[in-house]
């Protein structure tokens, strides 16, 4: 009983956060604020949590492990387009939050998340540097992207890339 407590404690914590970050800025919230939103005391945040940036860090990463999870993506083994119609596609879902951690300065989140799963995933098929390069080159892609306000479909993304990827 207690792990289910505590996982909808981490989620009450998590929403909560969120929610604030609609109305104001990252800096001007604070842990007494987000405990009150969320129905818990500041000793349940600090069981589940180290800071604000951490229910943040934590919400990046399990949303970037379902994604994998769910989708079966893998730059191995999909065509080049369908691999970034699947990654665009979901990165255009998660727009709202890319919003709100590039308003608080914290899309270098997003970058971590993708040297790590480059650098976990494909350690055994490619070197360190290769996946470095991978993970950088597409979130740059993804970032200038994100800063156009994603006016290219993922389909029309993914065509460009394939293209620039096959020269």
């Amino acid at each position: 009983m207690k792990i289910k407590r505590e996982a909808f404690v981490d989620v009450y914590i998590t929403e909560a956060f969120l929610l604030l970050l609609k109305k104001k800025e990252y800096r001007d919230i604070t842990i007494t604020e987000i405990c009150k939103k969320a129905g818990v005391t500041r000793m349940s945040f600090y069981r589940n949590f180290e800071s604000k940036e951490d229910i943040l860090h934590k919400k990046v990463r399990n949303i970037t492990d379902s994604f994998l999870k769910e989708s079966a993506i893998s730059y191995k083994n999909d065509t080049v387009s369908c691999y970034f119609i699947k990654l665009f596609t979901h990165m255009k879902q998660q727009i709202e939050l890319c919003n709100a951690l590039n308003k608080a300065g914290l899309f270098y989140m997003i970058k971590d998340e993708f040297d790590r799963v480059f650098l976990s995933t494909y350690r055994q098929e490619y070197d360190e540097y290769k996946s470095v390069f991978l993970a950088g080159g597409i979130y740059n892609v993804f970032f200038y992207w994100f800063l156009n306000n994603c006016r290219d479909n993922p389909e029309d993304l993914a065509k460009r890339l394939d293209g620039i990827l096959m020269k």
